[in-house]
């Protein structure tokens, strides 16, 4: 296969190639200055003890000849160092043992024209990469590389789409133009290893000041040189990695052709949009279960549950469902980003998924050999391989006592029960999930009609605000950062149109112009909502317990942000904690602590005494809130914190933060159905008549 570089692929690796040749001439340069201080230092020395033998000329001349070989070291030590990539958390498998995976992998090296690959890793999650161990040498010497496929990402694909992803990671190294990539990427690794990985250089400097106190000026005089060398190398990090990145964007529409070709554009449009859906399950599974500690509990196979919790949020998101996975359109993706700004992140290796999607569509390459089974079944001992990573992930778990295992039947059951807990009913169309049921004023600012019904109130058009309301409020917190100068860039645009740094602050006043008037209309609509289920109440005779309702919620309400910003406060004055400080510093801070503490307490004291509110509670975790509020807590004692103290106080604001999070949402889920029992009221005397 020879998929032609695009006009933007040769441009910035022309560009990528000059700045590899700017840091090798800057690089031979700076190899020739140390090795002249090298020399000169050394002749130096030698001038000076021959001048005059004794102790102290032989410690200089030892001094200055080490120092100027640190300086040569440390441009070199790259040419020592590699980089080993830990695969302690893989499973590695064999052709023998899954013929069916090795067999498609076998098809598309051979359709990308590349070596296969050296070892095929399985991970657990939602992801599939090629990597290898790299050291200096790797630029010279080829490498074969590595396969990693997350079962996470395996089960959620067909077979065919699994053809397109591993198409897309075998498609980086399939042809000599994308060799470019792999150079640059081995130059990035020298200078980060210049810059930022300097253990050795600093046990070096550690080993020779504890040999004698003179030492200290020969590592002052090392140190300061380095410095000004590391210095330049970030400059020319800057330059190179910027030019690297702009590549590494065009190599991922590059793979992506290759993908396309041999797998088709359709295959990796649809994986690109579900693998964040996937993914999102995944970490919804693994969260269930990190609640389930305290109780034992863990999972014997995370895949089956992964596919349930797939399945159930496609259900409440409305998905389309073929070939048995949801299908994720993108204007699905654009409806909840309405950002009206564009910006090019010059720091991002990847594009965006809308991006390469509509790169895919645009190339509308299609293929007449489909497979859509799913992609799982191509491992022939399935149930084995996912129980055994399953066992992997969680024996990193320390339990009390060997832990059960859930029941599929069990962990749809408990799963689904958690969610619905903190799940608002459907038939709100997430008009409630951004927003609080919340009147402002006494009528209506905007009448669409006199009698507006409950689909009109909770249109998609109207919940298309909210998201509007989210995006203005994104775009101008980058904007703001743009006219602070925070963000650097020569221009970007807004709304259509190109802006210059400097115009920023004019376009945030029409941005800050346009939250102003999408929060008016936003209050509007909770307005009409408040009067339509009011009328409601009031011809059902329930109006002093809808009024009830409503108030419990708009009371906590109007606290939540002050009661908010007391956990805040109460997290940024205790982070002093894990900083090395003064003892005279840390009894300050603990002072300062304290006073804040009393109000802390009161609020904390309020929220454990509402119904309900130690329900998921463990009992040790409700004594030590217990203890937490009825006594006054040393955590700092002379020379040294009281770790059970801490840990005490560290529960509790930890707990503060839950119980005010839950309790408002239970008080506006309590509100919300009870609109919906007024709703059905509705319906049903409508029947009646």
């Amino acid at each position: 296969m020879n998929v032609q570089v695009s006009t933007n692929f040769r441009k910035h690796a022309r560009k990528t190639i000059f700045s590899i040749v700017v840091f090798a001439v800057s690089y031979v340069a700076l190899l020739l200055l140390s090795i002249g201080i090298t020399v000169g230092f050394t002749l130096l020395g030698v001038l000076i003890f021959a001048a005059k033998p004794m102790f102290l000329t032989a410690v200089l001349c030892l001094g200055l000849f080490a120092s100027g070989l640190t300086i040569l070291f440390f441009l070199l030590k790259f040419v020592f160092a590699s980089t080993k990539v830990d695969t302690g958390h893989l499973t590695q498998i064999y052709e023998q043992d899954e013929p069916q995976l090795f067999a498609l992998i076998h098809e598309v090296v051979n359709e990308v024209d590349t070596s296969f690959p050296k070892k095929v890793f399985l991970s657990h999650d939602v992801n599939a990469s090629v990597f290898y161990d790299s050291s200096f040498w790797s630029m010279f010497l080829p490498i074969r590389k590595n396969l990693q496929i997350g079962v996470g990402m395996v089960n959620a694909v067909t077979q065919q789409e699994l053809k397109a992803i591993l198409a897309h990671e075998f498609g980086h190294f399939s042809q000599r133009s994308m060799k470019v990539g792999s150079y640059v990427y081995h130059v990035n690794q020298i200078i980060y290893n210049m810059l930022y990985k300097n253990e050795s250089l600093d046990n070096m400097f550690e080993k020779w000041g504890n040999i004698s106190g003179y030492s200290a000026i020969f590592i002052g005089i090392s140190v300061f040189i380095i410095q000004q060398i590391q210095h330049i190398l970030k400059h020319l990090y800057e330059y190179v990695n910027l030019n690297y990145l702009a590549l590494s964007r065009e190599m991922e529409f590059h793979a992506d052709e290759i993908a396309a070709h041999v797998a088709g554009s359709q295959a990796l449009a649809d994986s690109l949009l579900r693998l964040s859906f996937a993914n999102h399950a995944l970490n919804n599974v693994l969260t269930f279960y990190d609640s389930k500690f305290s109780e034992n509990i863990r999972s014997r196979n995370i895949y089956p549950e992964h596919r349930s919790v797939m399945l159930l949020f496609a259900e409440r998101n409305r998905y389309q469902m073929r070939n048995g996975f949801p299908q994720i359109e993108l204007a699905t993706l654009k409806r909840y980003d309405k950002s009206k700004l564009n910006l090019e992140d010059q720091w991002s290796s990847h594009p965006s998924d809308e991006d390469r999607v509509k790169a895919l569509q645009q190339l509308n390459i299609t293929k007449q050999e489909i497979n859509n089974a799913p992609a799982i079944e191509l491992l022939a001992n399935r149930a084995a391989v996912a129980n055994q990573i399953s066992d992997k992930l969680f024996a990193q778990v320390k339990y009390e006592k060997p832990p059960l295992s859930l029941e599929i039947a069990s962990f749809n059951e408990d799963f689904e029960n958690r969610m619905n807990k903190y799940a608002l009913d459907q038939r709100f169309n997430d008009f409630y999930d951004f927003n609080h049921p919340i009147k402002k004023g006494e009528t209506p600012i905007f009448q669409v009609q006199p009698k507006p019904t409950f689909d009109e109130l909770f249109a998609d058009n109207r919940v298309d605000i909210l998201y509007e309301l989210n995006s203005l409020k994104n775009d101008k917190y980058v904007v703001e950062a743009i006219s602070k100068g925070e963000t650097k860039l020569k221009s970007f645009d807004y709304d259509g149109l190109k802006y210059r740094p400097e115009d920023a602050s004019e376009l945030l006043q029409k941005i800050e112009d346009n939250i102003i008037a999408t929060e008016l209309k936003i209050t509007d609509y909770n307005q009409q909502i408040h009067f339509y289920f009011a009328r409601l109440a009031e011809e059902q005779g329930q109006i002093k317990e809808f009024e009830r309702r409503y108030y419990d919620f708009a009371f906590f309400d109007k606290n939540y942000e002050e009661t908010q910003a007391l956990y805040t406060d109460m997290t940024e004055n205790t982070r002093f904690v894990f900083q090395t400080l003064p003892f005279a510093d840390i009894e300050a801070k603990l002072s300062d602590l304290k006073r804040r503490e009393s109000e802390f307490k009161k609020k904390l004291e309020l929220l454990l005494g509402l119904p309900d509110s130690k329900k998921d509670l463990e009992e040790s975790l409700i004594r030590s809130l217990d203890t937490y509020v009825s006594r006054d807590l040393v955590y700092f004692n002379v020379d040294h914190y009281n770790e059970d103290h801490l840990q005490i106080l560290f529960d509790a604001i930890s707990v503060y933060k839950k119980l005010l999070d839950d309790q408002h949402f239970m008080k506006k889920k309590h509100y919300l159905d009870f609109m919906l029992t007024l709703e059905e009221g509705k319906w049903q005397r409508d029947d009646l008549s």
